[in-house]
């Protein structure tokens, strides 16, 4: 039995390859993009791996099954231009679905720049996220920021339908907790995909009502099949890219591990998203004691956290709890400093093995910090095995508290590509992936992605 993983439809921009120009969101045109697809074999066995890339219209286009297994416990990366036929891999524009017979894990990062090697100055954008197992997809999906000329940036939503055609709806809600606008996405094929670009939507957008310049907002997508989605918000130098929650993603308390107030030029936002159907209460504690709550939101609506704005001392680097009173919460995270930005998902709980499926050292230009927060109730050790055997350790770490494995300095070799698994002796855990090219200053070369459950 094969498990898949739905590789949504970043693939939009994320498979976009060379030569396309894609309606992107920041309405930088110029630039092409393209996709680089790490999987990770989870598994004790090798695994063979096949992809297979739909266009927007649901389409097969092409079936490419690796020759070469990837060994237990390693990770491959797959440049999409170059598994892509020669009649594809100027024009393709689509989703993709990874499959094997193994246990597996993926992450997609997007690439833009000018220039024949995208990674020429202005325009260079960078983002990163998870790609979805089948049995993770639903019919309803929440996007806790969505925003239009909000402080430059706007969002490009996307969504791949998982099951049978049907009907797609977003409704969009502002921090007031007002439905403001409505877009019905009439009929949507099998495997299809659809992008709603708030700054250039598609024809008949808006269904009902309208989105207003500097709206900083929430969606929910829902259907009568199972979807999986992602966001990217971009300006024409950020861009920082999120999977959509489903609604079994949600809790009444959320963890993020890595938030910054002047850590070496990087600031950090929480924006956390209603998914019950009665106000709530949300209350942010962070590492360093602070504690900030806002009150009475409201049913699919969300409330943004601004870290610079908190009292949090300049340089700080910590963590935070997210509790909800009343209703399930969903939360994302956003990284900035002047030239880079990113984002990841706060999560609702953990476990004791968790599997980062990309981690790098001077990888064409790349390292990675994996940063892991104990989410449980006890102090635990915590420990990295990765797959080019190296290990590394973290002892006594606190509940609520972050161990950070910088790759860099464990003893990688120069260029190694791979991935690691974290297991943790006493208490369930949670961690995200920076990826960043830290010689490059001319544009947004970063990365961020959640890690996986096994």
């Amino acid at each position: 039995m094969k498990k898949s993983i739905f590789l949504k439809l970043a693939m939009i921009v994320a498979l976009m390859v060379a030569g396309l120009t894609p309606a992107v969101v920041s309405g930088d045109g110029s630039d092409p993009w393209v996709a680089g697809i790490q999987v990770a074999n989870l598994d004790t066995q090798p695994a063979t791996v096949t992809i297979d890339f739909y266009d927007t219209s649901g389409a097969l286009v092409h079936s490419y099954t690796d020759p070469t297994a990837i060994a237990a416990g390693d990770a491959r990366s797959y440049y999409v231009p170059t598994i892509l036929p020669d009649s594809a891999a100027t024009t393709f524009r689509g989703s993709a679905v990874v499959s094997s017979e193994r246990n597996i894990a993926a992450i997609v990062n997007e690439n833009a720049g000018s220039g024949a090697g995208y990674d020429q100055p202005p325009g260079i954008l960078r983002g990163s996220y998870t790609g979805i197992r089948a049995a993770e997809t639903a019919n309803t999906l929440y996007m806790p920021v969505a925003v239009k000329a909000f402080y430059g940036f706007n969002s490009q939503l996307v969504v791949q339908n998982a099951g049978a055609a049907a009907a797609v709806t977003f409704e969009f809600f502002n921090q007031a907790g007002t439905s403001i606008a409505t877009y019905v996405a009439s009929s949507v094929a099998a495997n299809a995909s659809i992008i709603v670009e708030l700054d250039a939507p598609p024809t008949g957008f808006p269904t009902t009502g309208s989105i207003p310049s500097g709206f900083n907002g929430s969606v929910k997508v829902t259907s009568s099949s199972n979807l999986a989605g992602m966001v990217n918000n971009m300006t024409t130098s950020f861009l920082q890219t999120y999977n959509a929650f489903t609604a079994s993603d949600g809790g009444t308390t959320l963890y993020a591990p890595a938030l910054f107030n002047a850590y070496y030029g990087y600031v950090s936002s929480i924006q956390v998203q209603n998914v019950g159907t009665v106000p709530t209460n949300i209350t942010v504690t962070y590492s360093d004691l602070i504690v900030k709550t806002v009150n009475n939101v409201a049913p699919n609506s969300s409330a943004t956290f601004y870290q610079p704005t908190e009292g949090h001392a300049s340089g700080w680097m910590g963590s935070a709890t997210v509790t909800s009173t009343a209703a399930n919460v969903v939360g994302v995270v956003a990284q900035l400093s002047s030239v880079k930005a990113s984002n990841y998902n706060a999560v609702s709980g953990g476990a004791t093995t968790i599997v980062a499926p990309a981690l790098f050292r001077s990888f064409y230009g790349y390292d990675t910090a994996l940063t892991v927060m104990n989410v449980g109730t006890v102090a635990t050790n915590i420990s990295v095995l990765y797959s080019d055997s190296l290990t590394n350790s973290c002892t006594n770490v606190q509940p609520g508290k972050s161990c950070l494995f910088y790759q860099p300095i464990e003893g990688h070799l120069s260029g190694w590509g791979g991935s690691g698994t974290v297991t943790s002796t006493a208490a369930p855990v949670m961690g995200i992936v920076n990826e960043e090219n830290i010689a490059k200053t001319d544009g947004d070369w970063q990365y961020s992605y959640n890690c996986l459950a096994p």
